[in-house]
Protein backbone atom coordinates (compact mmCIF):
# COMPACT_ATOMS: atom_id res chain seq x y z
CA UNK A 1 0.00 0.00 0.00
CA UNK A 2 1.26 3.32 -1.17
CA UNK A 3 0.57 6.42 1.49
CA UNK A 4 2.10 9.72 0.49
CA UNK A 5 2.00 12.52 3.11
CA UNK A 6 1.71 15.90 2.08
CA UNK A 7 1.76 19.52 3.55
CA UNK A 8 0.73 22.92 1.95
CA UNK A 9 2.20 26.55 3.07
CA UNK A 10 2.55 30.06 1.76
CA UNK A 11 5.63 32.00 1.32
CA UNK A 12 4.03 34.57 4.18
CA UNK A 13 4.97 31.13 6.53
CA UNK A 14 6.70 31.45 9.97
CA UNK A 15 9.59 29.74 9.31
CA UNK A 16 10.15 28.41 13.30
CA UNK A 17 6.62 27.25 12.70
CA UNK A 18 7.09 25.38 9.29
CA UNK A 19 10.66 23.75 10.97
CA UNK A 20 9.39 22.86 14.03
CA UNK A 21 6.58 20.73 11.88
CA UNK A 22 9.28 19.37 10.26
CA UNK A 23 11.24 18.36 12.85
CA UNK A 24 8.12 16.57 14.06
CA UNK A 25 7.89 14.71 11.28
CA UNK A 26 11.08 13.52 10.79
CA UNK A 27 11.15 12.64 14.54
CA UNK A 28 8.19 10.36 13.79
CA UNK A 29 9.60 9.41 10.71
CA UNK A 30 6.86 10.42 8.56
CA UNK A 31 8.09 11.34 5.33
CA UNK A 32 6.06 14.23 4.28
CA UNK A 33 6.02 16.13 0.64
CA UNK A 34 5.78 19.99 1.87
CA UNK A 35 4.15 22.39 -0.82
CA UNK A 36 5.16 25.83 -1.28
CA UNK A 37 2.79 26.93 -3.24
CA UNK A 38 0.24 30.73 -2.71
CA UNK A 39 -2.69 28.54 -4.12
CA UNK A 40 -6.15 28.10 -2.39
CA UNK A 41 -5.75 25.09 0.33
CA UNK A 42 -9.18 23.84 -1.22
CA UNK A 43 -8.31 23.79 -5.01
CA UNK A 44 -4.42 22.49 -4.08
CA UNK A 45 -6.21 19.42 -1.74
CA UNK A 46 -8.86 18.71 -4.99
CA UNK A 47 -5.71 18.50 -7.63
CA UNK A 48 -3.34 16.59 -5.18
CA UNK A 49 -5.58 14.12 -4.25
CA UNK A 50 -7.59 13.64 -8.29
CA UNK A 51 -3.64 13.64 -9.52
CA UNK A 52 -2.31 11.09 -6.85
CA UNK A 53 -0.83 7.56 -7.80
CA UNK A 54 -1.25 6.66 -4.78
CA UNK A 55 -3.57 4.27 -2.62
CA UNK A 56 -3.99 7.04 0.63
CA UNK A 57 -3.42 10.87 0.67
CA UNK A 58 -2.33 12.25 3.87
CA UNK A 59 -2.80 16.03 4.35
CA UNK A 60 -1.47 17.40 7.76
CA UNK A 61 -1.18 21.30 7.97
CA UNK A 62 1.87 23.43 8.63
CA UNK A 63 0.20 24.47 12.12
CA UNK A 64 -1.23 20.61 12.91
CA UNK A 65 0.64 17.68 14.31
CA UNK A 66 0.24 14.19 15.30
CA UNK A 67 1.58 13.44 18.94
CA UNK A 68 2.44 10.03 17.82
CA UNK A 69 3.83 8.00 15.04
CA UNK A 70 1.12 5.10 16.45
CA UNK A 71 -1.95 7.41 16.05
CA UNK A 72 -1.36 8.61 12.29
CA UNK A 73 -0.90 4.77 11.43
CA UNK A 74 -3.88 3.49 12.82
CA UNK A 75 -5.76 6.00 11.52
CA UNK A 76 -4.43 4.94 8.03
CA UNK A 77 -5.57 1.76 8.82
CA UNK A 78 -9.24 2.66 10.12
CA UNK A 79 -9.70 4.44 6.95
CA UNK A 80 -8.67 1.63 4.59
CA UNK A 81 -10.66 -1.02 6.50
CA UNK A 82 -13.63 0.75 6.75
CA UNK A 83 -13.24 2.37 3.53
CA UNK A 84 -13.96 5.59 4.68
CA UNK A 85 -11.58 9.19 5.38
CA UNK A 86 -10.85 10.61 8.73
CA UNK A 87 -10.36 14.36 9.73
CA UNK A 88 -10.88 16.53 12.82
CA UNK A 89 -13.98 17.27 14.01
CA UNK A 90 -15.00 21.38 12.89
CA UNK A 91 -18.04 23.66 12.75
CA UNK A 92 -18.00 26.34 9.88
CA UNK A 93 -19.41 28.81 12.67
CA UNK A 94 -19.36 31.49 9.94
CA UNK A 95 -21.64 29.57 7.54
CA UNK A 96 -25.56 28.81 8.20
CA UNK A 97 -26.38 25.96 9.94
CA UNK A 98 -23.64 26.82 12.28
CA UNK A 99 -23.99 23.44 13.85
CA UNK A 100 -22.56 21.03 10.72
CA UNK A 101 -20.38 18.66 12.45
CA UNK A 102 -17.24 17.46 9.73
CA UNK A 103 -14.31 16.25 9.03
CA UNK A 104 -11.93 19.21 8.80
CA UNK A 105 -8.39 19.13 6.29
CA UNK A 106 -5.88 20.09 9.15
CA UNK A 107 -5.46 16.99 9.64
CA UNK A 108 -7.08 14.52 6.79
CA UNK A 109 -6.99 10.89 5.78
CA UNK A 110 -8.16 10.42 2.47
CA UNK A 111 -7.90 6.61 0.49
CA UNK A 112 -7.68 7.30 -3.40
CA UNK A 113 -10.46 4.57 -3.78
CA UNK A 114 -13.21 6.51 -1.43
CA UNK A 115 -12.61 9.51 -3.31
CA UNK A 116 -12.96 8.13 -6.37
CA UNK A 117 -16.41 6.70 -4.85
CA UNK A 118 -17.39 10.26 -3.54
CA UNK A 119 -17.37 11.44 -6.95
CA UNK A 120 -14.08 13.07 -6.52
CA UNK A 121 -16.00 16.39 -5.27
CA UNK A 122 -14.20 19.79 -4.76
CA UNK A 123 -12.59 20.79 -1.41
CA UNK A 124 -13.09 24.43 -2.48
CA UNK A 125 -15.89 26.74 -0.39
CA UNK A 126 -19.50 26.56 -1.56
CA UNK A 127 -22.40 28.74 -0.22
CA UNK A 128 -22.67 26.09 2.98
CA UNK A 129 -19.60 24.80 3.18
CA UNK A 130 -15.71 25.88 4.34
CA UNK A 131 -12.75 23.97 2.89
CA UNK A 132 -13.10 20.64 2.76
CA UNK A 133 -16.46 20.32 4.49
CA UNK A 134 -18.92 19.56 1.14
CA UNK A 135 -16.72 16.61 0.79
CA UNK A 136 -18.60 15.43 3.94
CA UNK A 137 -22.06 16.51 3.12
CA UNK A 138 -21.67 14.62 -0.13
CA UNK A 139 -20.69 11.74 1.79
CA UNK A 140 -23.79 12.08 3.85
CA UNK A 141 -26.33 12.37 1.13
CA UNK A 142 -24.94 9.03 -0.25
CA UNK A 143 -24.86 7.21 3.49
CA UNK A 144 -21.30 6.85 3.30
CA UNK A 145 -20.06 7.36 6.88
CA UNK A 146 -16.77 8.80 7.53
CA UNK A 147 -14.78 9.67 11.00
CA UNK A 148 -14.54 13.17 12.31
CA UNK A 149 -11.97 13.32 15.07
CA UNK A 150 -13.94 14.96 18.16
CA UNK A 151 -11.26 17.84 20.50
CA UNK A 152 -10.27 16.37 23.73
CA UNK A 153 -8.97 19.69 25.23
CA UNK A 154 -7.65 22.80 24.34
CA UNK A 155 -5.31 25.65 26.00
CA UNK A 156 -6.74 28.62 25.64
CA UNK A 157 -9.76 30.59 23.98
CA UNK A 158 -9.29 32.03 20.42
CA UNK A 159 -9.06 35.80 19.68
CA UNK A 160 -12.34 35.38 18.43
CA UNK A 161 -13.67 33.56 22.07
CA UNK A 162 -14.34 29.89 22.17
CA UNK A 163 -15.66 27.95 18.92
CA UNK A 164 -18.61 25.76 19.60
CA UNK A 165 -18.96 21.96 18.10
CA UNK A 166 -22.39 22.05 17.57
CA UNK A 167 -23.85 21.65 20.88
CA UNK A 168 -21.49 18.81 21.89
CA UNK A 169 -18.09 20.60 22.07
CA UNK A 170 -15.99 23.46 21.82
CA UNK A 171 -12.26 23.90 21.11
CA UNK A 172 -9.94 26.69 20.82
CA UNK A 173 -6.16 27.33 20.26
CA UNK A 174 -4.10 24.27 20.61
CA UNK A 175 -7.00 21.56 20.24
CA UNK A 176 -5.91 17.92 20.72
CA UNK A 177 -8.27 16.08 19.10
CA UNK A 178 -8.88 12.62 20.03
CA UNK A 179 -6.30 12.56 22.26
CA UNK A 180 -3.96 12.20 19.18
CA UNK A 181 -4.02 15.38 17.11
CA UNK A 182 -2.68 18.64 18.05
CA UNK A 183 -3.90 21.63 16.07
CA UNK A 184 -3.06 25.70 16.89
CA UNK A 185 -5.50 27.42 15.28
CA UNK A 186 -4.82 31.50 14.16
CA UNK A 187 -1.09 30.83 13.37
CA UNK A 188 -0.74 34.05 12.65
CA UNK A 189 -0.17 35.47 15.75
CA UNK A 190 2.95 35.61 17.12
CA UNK A 191 2.28 34.93 20.43
CA UNK A 192 0.07 31.33 19.23
CA UNK A 193 3.29 30.85 16.77
CA UNK A 194 5.81 30.58 20.07
CA UNK A 195 2.97 28.23 21.83
CA UNK A 196 3.54 25.72 18.82
CA UNK A 197 7.31 25.88 18.74
CA UNK A 198 7.09 25.06 22.43
CA UNK A 199 4.67 22.15 22.11
CA UNK A 200 6.44 20.63 19.09
CA UNK A 201 9.78 20.27 21.05
CA UNK A 202 7.87 18.97 23.88
CA UNK A 203 6.53 16.47 21.54
CA UNK A 204 10.16 15.27 20.02
CA UNK A 205 11.27 15.64 23.88
CA UNK A 206 8.53 12.69 25.21
CA UNK A 207 7.32 16.15 27.30
CA UNK A 208 4.37 17.06 26.16
CA UNK A 209 1.09 17.40 28.76
CA UNK A 210 -2.63 18.10 28.28
CA UNK A 211 -3.60 17.25 31.33
CA UNK A 212 -4.01 21.16 32.92
CA UNK A 213 -5.89 22.56 29.21
CA UNK A 214 -9.37 22.81 29.15
CA UNK A 215 -11.87 20.19 28.82
CA UNK A 216 -13.56 20.12 25.54
CA UNK A 217 -17.14 18.86 26.76
CA UNK A 218 -16.89 21.21 29.98
CA UNK A 219 -19.20 24.27 29.77
CA UNK A 220 -18.02 25.82 32.96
Amino acid sequence: MKIEFNSLHWDNVDRRMLESHKKVMAHFELPVNYHNKNQHHGEWMTNLIKGSDSDVVVVIEPDCIPLSREAVVNYVRYAVRNNTFVGIAQVSNHIPPKSHIYAAPAFYVMPVSVYRRLGQPSFLETRRSDVGEEVSYVAETMGIRYRALMPTCFEKESSEGVWNLGCVAHYGIGTVFDNSIYHLYQSRLAQNIDLFVERCQQVINGTFDSSNFIPSTSFS
